[in-house]
C-alpha cells in the first residue's frame, strides 16, 4: 500500500467515530457486536456493558417488542429507515431516537448480523412541540381577534388560508381548493376585479397592499373584509407573492353607519 492509500477498515473506522449518529452492529442473534464512541454517549453505556448482550435491553420494556420486530426484519434482509422509538438510558430517562438498520452478509450471502444507526431526535421533537404550541396560540389569537392570515404564491398560484380566514369567508377548508381564482370567486362580483388588480399591482411594484372587499356568505348576507399584505421576495429580489392578514370589519362599519344616522 502506498502512502496515499487508506485501508478500507481505517476509513470506515474514522467515519464511524466522526459520525454524530451512534453506530453499532449486532450479530444474527441480535446481540451487540461492536459499539462506537458516539453510541456510548447517546446510550450512556460503555462497550463493556453492552457487547455480547441482547439489543432489546437498550430500549424501554414497553417498546422492546416492536424493536425486536424491526431488528428481525432487518436481519431477514429488509432495510429499515428512520424508525422512531426511544432508548433507555441508565438514569431511567427515555430519549427519542430514529433507527436505521441494514443486514450484513458474509461471502456466501448469508446474514451474519446488522448495522444499526441511531440518531438523537430530541431537538426535532422539541421543535415540533414548540411549533405545535405556536400554531395553537396563533389559532386561538386569530379566533379571539377575528383576524386571519393568508398567503398567495404567484409562482404556483396557490393560496393558503388560516382557519380564521376560512371562517371569515364562510367556507369550509375542505371546500376550498386553494387557488387564486377560488379566492376571488368568494368575493362580491363588484369588488372582484378591483381586488385582483390591486393585488397584482402590489406584486408588480413590490409595495404593500391594503384593500377592502365584500364577501357573500352562505346565508346570503354580506361581510366586509379588510386585508393588508406585504410582498414576498424570491432569491432574485423580485416579488413572488403576498403574505398578509384579513379582518372582518362588518360590525365596525355597521356601528359607524348607525352612529351617522340622523337622530343617533
Amino acid at each position: 500500500m502506498t502512502a496515499r492509500e487508506v485501508a478500507p477498515e481505517a476509513l470506515l473506522g474514522a467515519i464511524i467515530e466522526m459520525s454524530d449518529d451512534a453506530i453499532f452492529t449486532c450479530d444474527a442473534d441480535a446481540r451487540v457486536a461492536t459499539w462506537s464512541v458516539t453510541a456510548e454517549r447517546l446510550f450512556g453505556r460503555s462497550a463493556e456493558e453492552v457487547t455480547d448482550g441482547p439489543m432489546d435491553v437498550l430500549f424501554p420494556d414497553h417498546l422492546s417488542k416492536e424493536v425486536q420486530v424491526v431488528v428481525a426484519a432487518a436481519l431477514a434482509g429488509d432495510r429499515i429507515r428512520h424508525f422512531e422509538t426511544e432508548v433507555l438510558r441508565p438514569d431511567g430517562m427515555p430519549q427519542p431516537v430514529s433507527l436505521s438498520l441494514c443486514s450484513v452478509l458474509d461471502e456466501s450471502g448469508s446474514t451474519v448480523g446488522a448495522v444499526v444507526i441511531v440518531r438523537d431526535v430530541t431537538e426535532q421533537h422539541v421543535a415540533q412541540a414548540t411549533l405545535a404550541e405556536v400554531d395553537a396560540r396563533m389559532v386561538e389569537g386569530e379566533t379571539l381577534a377575528h383576524v386571519g392570515s393568508w398567503l398567495w404564491d404567484l409562482r404556483t398560484g396557490a393560496v393558503q388560508w388560516s382557519a380564521e380566514f376560512h371562517r371569515i369567508h364562510g367556507v369550509d377548508p375542505l371546500d376550498f381548493d386553494g387557488t387564486f381564482e377560488s379566492y376571488l370567486a368568494l368575493v362580491h362580483p363588484d369588488d372582484r376585479d378591483p381586488l385582483r388588480a390591486a393585488m397584482v399591482e402590489s406584486v408588480d411594484s413590490g409595495r404593500p397592499f391594503n384593500g377592502e372587499y365584500r364577501v357573500i356568505g352562505s346565508h346570503g348576507g354580506e361581510r366586509v373584509v379588510q386585508v393588508r399584505a406585504q410582498p414576498t421576495f424570491g432569491s432574485a429580489g423580485t416579488a413572488v407573492g403576498l403574505r398578509g392578514i384579513g379582518h372582518d370589519v362588518t360590525e365596525r362599519i355597521l356601528n359607524r353607519l348607525n352612529r351617522d344616522q340622523p337622530g343617533s
